[in-house]
């Protein structure tokens, strides 16, 4: 009783700093209905079709607290540090010598009230528009289950658990003075946020003044007026007080108020595929989702880095990002340029489970369970759970108590401090209070994940009222689907072909006659009429409804009718060789034995067997002999070297493509600087991407791609650690690959530790087909 009583009180006391007022405004929900796919479904249905995955299910604080957490949901969205020293003497690997403590959010009235923003009255009418079959029969369900989503969206969009620190404190170390938010920050930047950066402007703020501290004036007080960016003011020091003083040219530069933290929308909101807005630097919420992934943020030169000089070696290896791209191994350096697109999160009920045996990352208990291949390489693959919240620490969240003290030291060339070692969940949940604020809402944030359907053309409608089927040739869909059917569907359909028939073209296609690959509502589209009306089609793949209208049979499981939707993926991994594109991604190898995210990685993901041996390389850095091949070629192991074959749903809205979006290329509007979100914007870039995705790699053919490589765009001096610093300095002239540098890892300088340069080389399937062909192909794809 007593070791219970001192957890209560240690809980309880965060609560002194009080609750969050709620914003005034009193926002009506909308009832209009949605033009994307929203899916009403939740972890307890997923656990029912047996796709509950894991064996995680949160930290011994949190299941003992279960209830407090609840409680205080919207309370600890948001924590920072509560000093005991003069953070200034905190170092590198220092002890802890903090607390933490959380910052309040405000919690939303009931949906059937006024909303204080119109984030949550867009939220509101996401939840409302789900389960509405079911109202009637399971009213207290209905109600929890829409609860549950809500809070999971507020998740994303505001939990930001500490994470400013990883911005505040670690990467300081590296960036200096230049790791500050100044230039965008400010209000008067609005006009053209998304035009210069790619950022989204929060519609419920408008451009403020000298009175807001020249940021943007907003509904929520913790909004940047830039989503996924929040922010929150500092603590009182002796020379400037963030809550009162006024406000002085040079304070954002000097990070004197502001701390700015980013949940996960920072990479995640984007403009509505099938609902642009007619400004894109003034959308409104029904313009915006967060379930397709930003393709158009310019990573490179926003965020904390924009203030950064393009001569900085962190600047240039970002800039060989493409828009929509980020590395996300830069701070738990793999030593490897592998950029790579956000996952577009739809239709996560229909991806396959896989059996994986696993260790629980508390008791040391191994199990076999279920769980989703998440990651390019399928790496997170010990359930949901694990796999969501190691994002959370990814992006910053218990940076200095759980993170990088498990980073190699810079300089460093021998003994453990020169190497990684595993983030492990046992040390985090104890030392770190964050881990459990997080830790207790991953089920929401799943649920509202689930909830994240495909973007469907045919319900699109362009910023000047053109409906999406205008960019859709329907006579051309009928035999798109048999060329996919023929080439595609073995690795991006969910409707899994036998072992025996796989390489088969001619019984691929036989396998997949009468199946539908896109939404069931155009299903027509996919057989020309003459198969449709046959009656051994007829016969063998649909079946009436009560109104006698014909269905196709897949879509009939009477409990979960969504079931039927093909995910167009099945997830398996394919080995680097197999593929053939830029191998650097399937090399990433942080969730490998020994290596930082150990405790995410399943033991049957660790052994997989090797795909092959790569030949190792001199760093390209030394002079001369950089680049020469040594000794014999190198197994890969530790469960790399493979990429999973992702979904294709809504690809017409993601171009370009490819993991790093490497093959096809951005548009512009008129302007020549925006980059085109509209819809006809989207499907030239889709068609751009889809004519260099069928061409050849090879430079002797006619036509080839050309091939890409990311090089520096001015000369620069780098040092041979990855902070930046030390004596020597080493001269790294204009249009230099960037890979030459990152990707070699300085406390083993001897060998690049990935070589291939080239970017949108590989995936040379179907380049042979007729052009006919890949014109059918092309157009079959834009119905998905």
């Amino acid at each position: 009783m007593k070791n219970k009583s001192l957890i209560a009180i240690l809980l309880l006391t965060p609560l002194a700093m009080g609750a969050m007022e709620l914003p005034p405004h009193k926002i009506p929900v909308s009832d209009e209905p949605f033009t994307r796919t929203l899916r009403p479904i939740t972890l307890e249905m997923m656990g029912r079709m047996g796709k509950a995955n894991g064996i995680y299910h949160g930290s011994p604080k949190v299941l003992e607290n279960k209830k407090w957490y609840e409680d205080n949901f919207y309370n600890t969205l948001a924590a920072k540090k509560i000093w005991k020293v003069d953070p200034s003497t905190h170092t590198l690997r220092g002890p802890i010598q903090w607390s933490i403590a959380p910052i309040p959010q405000y919690t939303p009235p009931p949906c059937d009230q006024p909303q204080p923003t119109g984030y949550d009255a867009e939220g509101c009418r996401i939840v409302l528009s789900l389960f509405k079959d079911l109202e009637a029969e399971k009213p207290e369900e209905v109600a929890m289950w829409r609860e549950r989503i809500r809070r999971g969206r507020d998740v994303w969009f505001k939990g930001t658990f500490g994470n400013q620190d990883l911005n505040e404190i670690h990467l300081k170390r590296i960036i200096g003075d230049h790791m500050h938010y100044g230039e965008w920050l400010d209000t008067r930047q609005r006009k053209h946020r998304f035009t210069k950066w790619g950022f989204i402007n929060d519609p419920d703020c408008k451009e403020g003044n000298e009175s807001t501290l020249w940021v943007d004036d907003c509904q929520d007080p913790h909004s940047s007026g830039v989503l996924g960016y929040r922010k929150y003011l500092k603590d009182a020091t002796a020379d400037f007080n963030p809550h009162k003083d006024p406000y002085t040219p040079g304070e954002w530069e000097e990070n004197k108020r502001w701390a700015i933290g980013h949940p996960c929308i920072q990479c995640h909101v984007s403009f509505d595929p099938t609902n642009p807005p007619k400004n894109p630097n003034e959308p409104e919420w029904e313009h915006l989702t967060g379930h397709v992934g930003n393709q158009h943020i310019v990573q490179p030169l926003s965020g904390f880095f924009s203030a950064t000089p393009d001569n900085h070696f962190a600047k240039q290896v970002l800039m060989g990002h493409r828009p929509g791209t980020i590395d996300t191994s830069l701070n738990p350096n793999d030593f490897m340029h592998n950029p790579g697109t956000q996952n577009n999160i739809t239709d996560f009920f229909n991806k396959r489970v896989f059996q994986h045996k696993m260790k629980h990352p508390i008791t040391g208990e191994v199990k076999e369970a279920p769980t989703f291949h998440v990651l390019k390489g399928g790496e997170d693959s010990v359930g949901d759970h694990l796999a969501l919240i190691r994002v959370y620490i990814n992006i910053g969240m218990c940076t200095e108590e759980c993170w990088v003290p498990n980073f190699p030291i810079p300089g460093t060339f021998f003994g453990p401090e020169s190497r990684q070692s595993p983030q492990r969940v046992k040390q985090c949940y104890q030392d770190c209070e964050a881990w459990n604020y997080a830790d207790a809402k991953m089920p929401d944030l799943a649920n509202y994940l689930l909830a994240g359907g495909p973007f469907y053309l045919l319900d699109a409608t362009d910023v000047d009222g053109t409906p999406g089927s205008a960019f859709v040739d329907l006579k051309k869909v009928p035999r798109g689907h048999d060329v996919f059917a023929r080439e595609c569907a073995v690795c991006h359909s969910t409707r899994v072909p036998p072992e025996s028939i796989r390489s088969d073209k001619d019984a691929l296609e036989e396998f997949y006659a009468g199946h539908v690959f896109g939404n069931e509502r155009f299903w027509k589209y996919e057989f020309d009429e003459s198969e449709r009306n046959s009656p051994a089609f007829q016969s063998k793949f649909l079946v009436s409804d009560a109104e006698g209208n014909a269905r196709p049979r897949q879509f009939t499981d009477k409990e979960h009718p969504m079931l039927g939707q093909d995910w167009l993926g099945n997830d398996e991994p394919t080995p680097f060789n197999v593929i053939g594109t830029n191998m650097c991604r399937a090399m990433h190898d942080n969730h490998s034995e020994g290596k930082i995210w150990e405790d995410y990685g399943s033991i049957t993901y660790r052994n997989r067997p090797s795909p092959g041996s790569v030949q190792r390389k001199i760093n390209r850095m030394f002079p001369l002999i950089g680049g020469m091949e040594f000794g014999d070629p190198v197994p890969v192991e530790g469960g790399s070297g493979y990429m999973r074959n992702i979904s294709l749903l809504s690809l017409w809205a993601i171009a370009p493509f490819m993991h790093n979006n490497a093959i096809g290329e951005l548009t512009y509007l008129p302007d020549g600087k925006t980059i085109d979100y509209t819809v006809r914007g989207r499907i030239n870039q889709f068609e751009i991407a889809m004519k260099e995705l069928l061409m050849s790699d090879n430079p002797n053919d006619n036509p080839h791609r050309t091939p890409k490589t990311a090089r520096t765009t001015m000369d620069i001096k780098i040092a041979p650690r990855e902070d930046g610093k030390g004596f020597i300095k080493l001269p790294v002239p204009k249009g230099t690959p960037v890979a030459y540098f990152a990707s070699s890892n300085p406390h083993s300088p001897l060998f690049q530790k990935c070589d291939d340069l080239v970017e949108n080389k590989g995936h040379q399937f179907g380049i042979d087909l007729p052009d006919s062909d890949k014109e059918a192909l092309t157009e079959f794809l834009k119905l998905m």
